[in-house]
């Protein structure tokens, strides 16, 4: 599942290629359950979306957490703007193709602008594309009562502190997967977070309430989300060509899914077993669960 960085990567790689250019021609494949609750917050369905990105200028985009949305400045409505959510799901992704691009078997959305065509596709179809059309300064539904951003000024110690009391007997892994409170942070970046703030994924919230060791937390928090967001969803604009970035060896990601893998702090050996519902990795040598 796209995590906060990938799908920043992916709105980027959309936007460097449409931004504020008109959508000359719109193919929504209606056969795609990515459009499974389409009908029932836009009316018309797919054919009515593809006919309204049809001539319509991509204006503007932006990502919350695991959401990403288009906003569209339809042609014959000045004061209207078509809103486009897009979520990854499992296999989703997002590409800027050629103008002379031939549309592939999972393809759900294909938009055709002057100099490159953008193409959600989705193989397993876990995705799912929302749109909601209204004036540029109401939101959708779909994207109001938000959470803070984990890198927000909202976003804090304090916060990650009643979070924890607040489910004190969940272990921290479950909680720290909570996308009502740390929008974007999935796997990978729970087991990184944990990692680095020296916590075990399985150590029951409230042991890690107090204000000190919350703090602790929330700098990992923060640090694995920025660094995650230069890394893979590059910096000061620069787009890396593909999600095939480097990542430091430094990171526990790299080491997390060897067999007999070492923790690059201790060299000792790292462990897996589910907690919280996920496959989940750490350092016993780091990540110390005591009594």
């Amino acid at each position: 599942m796209p995590e906060l960085a990938e799908v920043e990567f992916y709105r980027r790689r959309w936007w460097a290629a449409g931004a504020r250019q008109t959508v000359n021609a719109a193919e929504a494949n209606s056969r795609s359950r990515v459009y499974r609750s389409l009908a029932r917050e836009f009316p018309g369905g797919v054919r009515v979306l593809a006919k309204t990105l049809t001539g319509a200028k991509l204006a503007d985009s932006a990502t919350h957490g695991k959401q990403m949305w288009f906003v569209f400045k339809t042609p014959h409505q000045t004061k209207q703007f078509l809103w486009l959510g897009v979520h990854l799901g499992m296999t989703g992704s997002m590409h800027a193709e050629p103008v002379d691009y031939l549309a592939q078997k999972h393809d759900a959305l294909i938009l055709s602008l002057a100099r490159r065509t953008l193409v959600f596709n989705d193989p397993r179809q876990f995705g799912r594309v929302r749109a909601w059309r209204g004036p540029m300064g109401e939101r959708p539904p779909w994207l109001q009562n938000l959470p803070n951003e984990i890198l927000s000024r909202g976003f804090t110690a304090e916060f990650v502190s009643k979070v924890l009391q607040r489910h004190a007997r969940a272990p921290l892994k479950a909680v720290l997967l909570n996308q009502k409170y740390f929008p974007g942070i999935g796997n990978w970046m729970a087991d990184e977070i944990l990692w680095r703030a020296a916590l075990h994924p399985a150590l029951p919230s409230g042991r890690a309430a107090d204000l000190p060791t919350a703090k602790k937390l929330h700098a990992a928090i923060q640090k694995v989300a920025h660094d995650a967001l230069c890394v893979i969803a590059g910096v000061g604009g620069k787009l890396p060509p593909d999600l095939n970035v480097h990542i430091p060896d430094t990171w526990l990601f790299n080491h997390r899914w060897e067999d007999g893998g070492l923790c690059p702090k201790t060299k000792k050996p790292l462990r897996r077993a589910e907690i919280g519902g996920r496959t989940t990795c750490w350092s016993p040598a780091r990540q110390k669960l005591l009594n």
